[in-house]
């Protein structure tokens, strides 16, 4: 597991507090004692030069970033959009047991596809989100494929009704495919390199600036800090789609518990 998914283990605003504090520490501290160390009036003498290079490598910098935010939102949307996908599936396969003609063989199904259900919520999602794959939910989905193929259609309306199972059956599957290889879709570590030497670069050339007055060019440089680690927070939370507050939760499959628990109660009226 990389160290970005251990972060997410903190609670959001104490992490939010934590990265935050840490640019402007960085940047302030930095700040301070450069000030200290370095003869002032060498940085006067070259602020037009020094000014008009921390603007580029700032507005190269800030290009970097706003790739790695607009790349993780991407592939966190794009998650979200299968998990959807997956989740009209799973609906749509419940629909199609749950009217089933032949009453034996759909509570028999039923029975398996539910034990699927549960799964995917009790198993499944929470060890996706430590990172982990599952073992016990691969075998309850095998059970009801193998449950399927055994159903035993009587006529041809029979027949259309099994073979439009199989097609939400078969949905289901590649969506869950697409769900389980995003599972380790992360900012690759070369990339984290690059950002974090860029937030160095960036502060050091913020430092050689010539601000005459001292405490405002520290609070400057704090704020800086503060802003990257701004970005640097949103990335991490962007990072792992099913880790941290922003994580993608299995709501469809718990819709299809609740409807089944609603169907149980209207029977129980009858």
């Amino acid at each position: 597991m990389s160290v970005t998914y251990y972060l997410l283990q903190i609670p959001t605003f104490f992490l939010f507090l934590l990265i935050i504090s840490i640019g402007a520490i960085i940047a302030g501290l930095g700040t301070f004692l450069f000030r200290k160390y370095v003869n002032v009036k060498i940085l006067r003498s070259h602020n037009e030069v020094t000014g008009f290079l921390f603007l580029a490598l700032a507005s190269f910098y800030a290009f970097l970033l706003s790739f790695i935010v607009f790349m993780v939102w991407g592939q966190l949307n794009d998650t979200r959009g299968n998990v959807s996908k997956e989740g009209s599936s799973a609906m749509g396969l419940y629909r199609d047991i749950k009217f089933y003609p032949d009453t034996v063989e759909s509570k028999q199904l039923m029975i398996v596809y539910l034990d699927f259900i549960y799964n995917v919520i009790d198993e499944e999602f929470p060890n996706m989100e430590q990172m982990r794959q599952s073992r016990k939910t691969p075998e309850s989905f095998d059970h009801v494929f193998y449950k399927m193929e055994h159903l035993n259609p009587k006529n041809q309306f029979q027949i259309q009704l099994v073979s439009e199972m199989f097609n939400h059956l078969n949905q289901l599957a590649t969506y869950r495919g697409l769900r389980e290889s995003s599972l380790e879709q992360e900012i690759p570590s070369p990339l984290w390199w690059p950002m974090l030497l860029g937030a160095i670069i960036t502060i050091f050339c913020s430092m050689l600036l010539d601000i005459e007055h001292k405490r405002l060019h520290i609070a400057l440089n704090a704020l800086l800090g503060i802003f990257i680690g701004m970005i640097f927070f949103i990335i991490l939370l962007l990072d792992h789609p099913y880790s941290g507050s922003l994580s993608i939760k299995p709501q469809s499959y718990k819709q299809i518990f609740t409807m089944e628990k609603w169907d149980n109660e209207l029977h129980v009226k009858k």
